[in-house]
């Protein structure tokens, strides 16, 4: 039985504290986000981090999309707060809350209730001038719904379910309560939804026509209100392709690619996203070699690091583990909070072209080389052995 052998693998970090960031996807009528007591102004699409408090007036609804991909709708008259920590829960005070997470559980908070779901929850909170018995609300309308209280826990698929004040078990109901209905709200999804369906029209008639500018000012409005619309991705992206906005393309063909994996592989979009990619490589590694003087001066980018392919000390024929072992090593640090590892691919292109111009020995100063061209904190070198 033959042993791998790593003559080297060593690493001193420090990692960084994550904040929670979430973002305004759409607000309309009175939106108010409340941070160390005072009333700020969020303008749709900028960053929230840290803790904060969100409130809708009478008239007021917002849709927030958390940094996990959680959407979050608030109805009119709802107030939420939100912890620094990403992953504390969601504190429920007022109104309605809409709960969608993107992946695993979501947990929101009300009075002495602990609500944790993995599909699309709607909670209502029933107060004064309410029809209904005091208490929480919920329906779960996808995934389960893992309501915790005093003396224990109960799970919900598929029921609406009331929580009362008094904090003992959430009993189901037979019939949806009134107060989850809203025909103003219904109403107004149904106008902005024939609205986003008139800018989509006009956008891919202006790019059929070849206009290109009012094609991308109509699909750009269309993607902030309406992500989902993944035809948008790809035109937008035909657009900067065209425009030799490779950066802008390469964007969007990515989105695409994730949103719509089999429309993406029909149109040929994964092929273009490897080419564009290489270009973009190939730029930036010819960009930082005609720079190298300055950039070698710059001080490093905190908490970043290279890890360089390993050296085979052994027979040749174990090369292939060199790049092997050098991303399992990446797959591990990739999963430190804070650290920001340096692409692979980015540090094998620095790599070749350190090796064009000189001896085409992969030895430790081209190592330490690589890594001041990128700016790495630091580096990983190693080596290992077959016996």
């Amino acid at each position: 039985m033959r042993r791998i052998v790593p003559v080297l693998y060593l690493l001193l970090l420090v990692p960084a504290l994550a904040l929670a960031e979430a973002r305004l996807i759409s607000a309309v009528g009175e939106v108010s986000v409340l941070r160390h007591g005072v009333d700020t102004k969020v303008p749709v699409g900028e960053p929230i981090t840290g803790a904060f408090v969100l409130r809708t007036g009478s008239g007021g609804e917002t849709q927030l999309r958390l940094a996990d991909g959680t959407l979050l709708t608030l109805l009119p008259g709802s107030e939420i707060a939100l912890d620094a920590d990403p992953g504390a829960a969601i504190e429920l005070t007022a109104g309605g809350l809409d709960v969608m997470p993107a992946k695993g559980y979501r947990t929101v908070r009300h009075g002495r209730y602990s609500l944790r779901t993995n599909g699309l929850l709607k909670l209502r909170v029933c107060a004064r001038d309410c029809s209904e018995p005091p208490g929480l609300y919920g329906r779960p309308l996808a995934g389960e719904t893992i309501v915790e209280y005093a003396g224990g826990r109960v799970v919900v698929r598929n029921r609406p379910f009331h929580a009362g004040t008094d904090g003992r078990r959430p009993v189901t109901l037979a019939r949806e309560p009134a107060l989850f209905a809203d025909p103003q709200r219904l109403q107004r999804a149904e106008l902005a939804k024939a609205r986003l369906a008139d800018e989509l029209r006009m956008g891919m008639t202006a790019f059929k026509d070849g206009n290109y500018d009012k094609a991308r000012e109509h699909l750009e409005r269309v993607s902030q209100q309406s992500p989902s619309e993944h035809i948008v991705s790809y035109t937008l992206g035909l657009i900067a392709l065209d425009a030799k906005d490779n950066a802008g393309a390469l964007r969007h063909f990515q989105q695409y690619s994730q949103a719509a994996p089999e429309a993406a592989r029909e149109r040929g979009v994964n092929q273009m996203i490897t080419l564009l990619l290489s270009n973009q490589l190939e730029q930036e590694v010819r960009q930082a070699m005609l720079l190298e003087r300055s950039l070698s001066s710059e001080p490093p980018e905190p908490n970043t690091i290279a890890v360089q392919p390993f050296t085979n000390r052994s027979d040749p024929a174990y090369g292939v583990l060199a790049k092997g072992i050098a991303a399992m090593v990446i797959t591990d640090l990739s999963k430190v909070p804070g650290l920001k590892v340096l692409e692979r691919q980015m540090v094998q292109r620095l790599m070749d072209e350190i090796r064009l111009g000189e001896s085409g020995v992969v030895d430790q100063d081209s190592q330490v080389r690589a890594g001041r061209l990128m700016r790495a904190e630091k580096v990983i070198v190693g080596g290992f052995g077959v016996e």
